[in-house]
């Protein structure tokens, strides 16, 4: 009997390894999966974009792993990158399915985790139209000196600014999406807890979405995300309602007047007034998130180098001067800052992995067979920390961004993706971060506390994004 069962056992074996190998046939080199949980020993929960550049020292800069059933074509080089996401664009805008992108997005209506289709493009281009027509409505100064305000508080001793940075930038968004229907402090709290929960829950996402049977267990994290999921979009639901019913095609402040508009202008074909609720949600999810957590790791390494902070000090004062406040007009005169935000970006690599592709079809990438519907990641981090593309890639240096010239240069970068599903927000996102930025390190040294000292830069918790972990500041006014 025993003997039978170890010769069931290598004849089940090699009939896995046989037709394994046949299927990986035409994909890209990559580890052999084990049974049922393919390559998942390989792979960490908490830092899986440095396990993918490593398995690329040994598989290429474009390989396969299997997570649990689920082949997944992992990117880890600008070129490839750049082919997948610009040269066959329409091949690789696919959006495998995503446990939690579902209840966030409202099952699957928004432009974040919604699939690439007809009624997608459609739903992109109003978000986009309704973005450029309103971005330059927000008062962002107005924010900012709130913020400023909410730091001078403090008097220069200790705080931790995370809680601050995020209802100021939710303020400013909140502004931005909703105009004079902007939220009150009930609503704006409510909904920055609705990404927090968000952040907090992909880890989660990943395990269900590997296993699908688990989402059938209620888990406290999936509760608690159809709860905050649910209250967020009661938000949005009456915010929209109310401007529906006031909306004026011809003088609008908000974008969700300027998406109401496109929509009847251009007619539906396919969408909903709950696509465009689900665009909005997921404008001020992204254009909250993104700002706050760049303004974060900008205080993070300017304490970190302080030599660093100094020249982001001296050239403020060389071009502003102490009469006036920096505007946005100044950004082309102060090249270092630029340099500084570009270089933070960079070695943050702030969505490691960004929101996952999927194939819309069969089509090739660097040579390589990749079937139709298979998932792909863009080990972004991967690519910003490249040693063949970047010198010393692990170093903080902003002048590796400025030219002979001293003028900004910046090449090999994707911090908002490319191609045909680049974040909508991604101008009003670089807008707010340089000048909140901008005008914080123009009012402000920023120092460690004593006696204490900043989290490991790699000790970071990763959700869609990086998020620095909790540290506190001294903020003294400069002048």
């Amino acid at each position: 009997m025993f003997v039978e069962a170890v010769g069931l056992f290598f004849f089940l074996a090699a009939i896995y390894v046989a037709s394994t190998i046949w299927q990986n046939r035409h994909l890209p080199p990559g580890p052999f999966p084990l049974p049922v949980l393919g390559n998942l020993l390989s792979i960490s929960l908490d830092q899986p974009y440095r396990d993918f550049a490593n398995m690329a020292r040994t598989y290429g800069k474009l390989f396969r792993v299997q997570m649990g059933s689920t082949k997944v074509i992992v990117i880890n080089s600008y070129e490839i990158a750049k082919e997948a996401l610009v040269t066959k664009a329409k091949d690789f805008a696919g959006r495998p399915p995503h446990f939690f992108g579902a209840i966030f997005g409202r099952d699957n209506t928004d432009i974040a985790f919604q699939s690439y289709s007809p009624r997608w493009k459609l739903q992109h281009k109003i978000a986009m139209t309704a973005m450029r027509m309103t971005e330059d409505k927000v008062n962002i100064p107005s924010y900012i000196e709130e913020l400023c305000g909410a730091f001078c508080l403090h008097d220069g001793k200790p705080f931790n600014p995370r809680d601050s940075i995020y209802k100021s930038i939710g303020g400013c968004v909140s502004s931005l999406i909703f105009g004079d229907y902007k939220c009150n402090d009930w609503e704006l709290n409510a909904l920055l807890q609705a990404i927090h929960v968000f952040n907090l829950s992909i880890g989660a996402a990943n395990f269900i979405n590997t296993f699908p049977v688990f989402k059938y267990i209620p888990f406290h994290s999936i509760e608690n995300a159809k709860d905050s999921a649910k209250i967020r979009d009661q938000i949005f639901l009456r915010k929209f309602q109310e401007q529906a019913s006031t909306s004026n095609t011809k003088n609008f402040s908000s974008v969700i007047e300027a998406m109401y508009k496109e929509f009847r202008e251009i007619g539906c074909d396919g969408l909903t007034e709950n696509n465009l609720i689900s665009s909005a949600s997921d404008l001020f999810s992204a254009g909250t998130e993104t700002p706050s957590t760049e303004i974060l790791w900008s205080l993070f390494y300017a304490i970190k180098y302080s030599d660093v902070q100094a020249r982001l000090h001296r050239e403020l004062d060389d071009v502003i001067g102490l009469e006036r406040l920096p505007e946005l007009s100044d950004r082309p005169n102060l090249p270092y800052l630029d340099a500084f935000l570009t270089e933070m970006v960079r070695i943050v690599s702030e969505t490691p992995l960004a929101i996952p592709h999927s194939t819309t079809r069969d089509t090739t990438l660097a040579g390589f067979f990749i079937p139709r519907d298979v998932t792909v990641f863009v080990n972004l981090w991967a690519i910003h920390h490249d040693t063949e593309y970047w010198v010393e890639p692990f170093t903080f240096r902003p002048e590796r961004f400025l030219n002979e010239d001293k003028q900004l240069r910046v090449d090999g970068m994707l911090p908002f993706s490319a191609g045909i599903r680049t974040c909508p927000g991604e101008k009003f996102g670089k807008k707010v971060v340089f000048l909140f930025v901008a005008r914080l390190f123009h009012r402000f040294r920023f120092e460690c506390p004593k006696g204490e000292e900043l989290p490991a830069e790699e000790d970071s918790d990763l959700g869609i994004l990086r998020n620095c972990k909790p540290f506190k500041i001294c903020a003294v006014a400069r002048n």
